[in-house]
């Protein structure tokens, strides 16, 4: 059976992603359960529009981490947030 990280890396192989940004964003998912890849397999599954989408933010929670800016942290939450609501209409 094929996991969820499997499904979500041939979505973002047959994305416009470039190589690196590909082999980028599955290389962080790695840190994540299967489970806990199961909602981004889904919703990827569904609207592969988001891959680039969910890679930037993926990439920018990164650099906030790495950098330990708390105020670029809490912008991404907030626009996380904001498109949550907006795919909940």
């Amino acid at each position: 059976m094929e996991t969820n990280l499997q499904k979500i890396q041939k979505i973002v192989d047959a994305s416009e992603l470039l190589r690196e940004e590909k082999d980028d964003f599955v290389t962080l998912l790695t840190l994540a359960t299967d489970t806990e890849l199961g909602p981004m397999a889904q919703l990827l599954s569904e609207d592969k529009s988001q891959t680039s989408k969910i890679y930037q933010n993926i990439k920018a929670k990164s650099t906030a981490l790495a950098t330990g800016d708390s105020v670029l942290w809490q912008k991404i939450i907030q626009e996380e947030e904001a498109q949550l609501k907006e795919l909940e209409r």
